[in-house]
């Protein structure tokens, strides 16, 4: 099979491997970029219920949000005050886009608590909450594969297939957490695997000190990201030996990591009198999270059968990503960034147990497992060693793929975002008629808590059937852009000639992407 290709340009290529003076990453980005900011899903209680938090904090600088508790069933109730009940993490990160916001918005007369101040605030709060998150996250995940000595064609693989065919898209339009926090992991565990290179990379303790403020940030965005964040501190401290010699790089990263969990305490302290004291603990209207460890209990066959090969399943949902497993397998294999794959690949394992035993596994009102959102970018970094191990002629085939995926999730993306609980067979009982009557953005609910769905064909005045065509020509023109910007850049010597066959036994600090 053939290897990697190198991504070191040789002398003989210097002067193409540019299209259009952009190189490979720059019209990812624009792809990434217009697709996901091309739809917005809409409002819901989830987005209410962390919207509600910002308002107490920008509007009356307190943590209750007693004034705006009715549009939302996802509230804590405590000492007489209603509380938003998911973790502060994602309320708190759009805090200051929605301070300048609220300046702009009085700059040019518009007042912020109308009812399009409100829906111009959650247009802020989830493109800078979601929207921008996923983009960057699948930006690293492309150079983090390319610095690993992979093709720029198997990370570019893997970065659309993650951003493009996976229920990330959906989630890239809604004021949610699991986005961010699937961002800060992934950032978290690239800097640990980066730092871990020998010698050390410069800037090796701000490094450190931006990877366990990631790692923290992402437990103080979705509480079940700690187990996950503990695996990466883990793989930091076993990693970096000696610790003598590492020791700064450590303590920067103990103390990010520690400086976000007193963030997370000191808004428990104020909102319920302990540090230690989580909103699920006094979630109203969710019996279940009142059972084991909020609703945890132990893995149960039914959810996992419905999580890996269910109609919401990974499998339906996310099948490209599924295939990262097999690149791990090859990974570990080869004896080639095995560590990388490992960490990715516990990962994994925890989050599908962790969903399994969890009592609301489903998800609710969502596209795919939304509690499985922080594996999905561990699935995805085995498709660069995959995408690179296959055959040449195979390739166009997975090229193909990576196309259907698009169209599958574009379907859902494009008219409703958040799938109802009550449709067992979403994509073909839901999905795919409304689709084919030219229904786009169905969530026209939740006047105050976020409005309705969009996109940018229906903002530019397009009728419902044709609102689309300005994405379908933007896809094929940046797709394009990306495709011949890859075959340049692809135009260069190969491992071995040029004597780079990056491992984590051997530093990849010589890769650039």
């Amino acid at each position: 099979m053939p290897e990697p290709e190198s991504t070191t340009p040789g002398p003989e290529v210097a002067t193409e491997k540019r299209f259009l003076r952009l190189g490979p990453r720059a019209w990812l980005a624009g792809l990434l970029g217009f697709a996901f900011f091309y739809f917005y899903s809409g409002g819901g209680p989830n987005q209410a219920s962390r919207f509600d938090l910002d308002r107490a904090l920008l509007e009356h600088g307190k943590v209750n949000i007693d004034e705006y508790h009715g549009n939302t069933i996802d509230k804590a109730f405590d000492k007489g005050h209603h509380y938003s009940d998911k973790a502060p993490g994602s309320s708190l990160a759009a805090l200051p886009a929605l301070a300048v916001a609220k300046v702009a918005m009085r700059f040019v007369g518009i007042d912020p608590v109308s009812n399009p101040g409100l829906l111009a605030q959650m247009h802020v709060a989830t493109a800078w909450v979601a929207t921008l998150p996923a983009l960057f996250m699948c930006l690293g995940l492309f150079a983090w594969s390319v610095r690993r000595g992979y093709s720029p064609k198997g990370a570019a693989f893997a970065a659309l297939a993650l951003g493009l065919t996976s229920p990330i898209w959906a989630y890239a339009g809604l004021f949610w957490g699991h986005v961010l926090a699937a961002f800060c992991l992934v950032y978290g565990a690239k800097g640990v695997m980066t730092l871990a290179e020998q010698p050390p990379p410069k800037a090796a303790t701000r490094m450190a000190l931006l990877a366990g403020l990631a790692t923290g940030w992402a437990v103080v965005t979705e509480f079940p990201a700690a187990p996950a964040a503990l695996l990466i501190t883990v793989a930091l401290v076993c990693r970096l030996r000696p610790w003598s010699r590492w020791f700064r790089q450590l303590a920067a990263f103990a103390g990010a990591a520690v400086a976000a969990a007193l963030v997370l305490g000191a808004y428990n302290k104020v909102a319920f009198g302990s540090p230690f004291h989580l909103g699920y603990a006094s979630v109203q209207g969710f019996d279940g999270m009142h059972s084991g460890l909020f609703g945890v209990t132990r893995p149960r066959t039914e959810a996992l059968r419905g999580l890996l090969i269910g109609p919401r399943s990974l499998l339906y949902t996310s099948p490209l990503l599924v295939l990262g497993l097999l690149g791990h397998g090859i990974s570990l294999a080869r004896a080639r960034q095995r560590w990388t794959a490992i960490l990715s690949l516990i990962v994994i394992v925890y989050c599908v147990l962790l969903n399994a035993s969890y009592v609301y596994w489903d998800g609710g009102w969502s596209y795919g497992p939304r509690h499985l959102t922080i594996a999905l970018p561990f699935l995805a970094l085995g498709l660069a060693p995959l995408f690179d191990a296959i055959w040449r002629y195979l390739r166009p085939l997975a090229w193909a793929a990576l196309v259907a995926g698009v169209f599958l999730t574009v379907i859902v993306v494009s008219t409703e975002g958040m799938t109802p609980d009550s449709i067992a067979k979403p994509l073909p009982r839901h999905y795919w008629p409304i689709f084919r009557k030219g229904r786009v953005a169905l969530c026209d609910g939740y006047t105050d808590s976020g409005g309705p769905a969009t996109n940018f064909g229906l903002a530019l005045g397009l009728p419902q059937k044709r609102s689309l065509y300005p994405f379908l020509l933007g896809f094929v023109v940046g797709g394009t852009g990306l495709l011949i910007s890859l075959r340049q850049s692809a135009r260069r010597p190969r491992p071995a000639e040029t004597g780079d066959a990056p491992t984590e036994d051997k530093p990849d600090s010589a890769i650039t992407a």
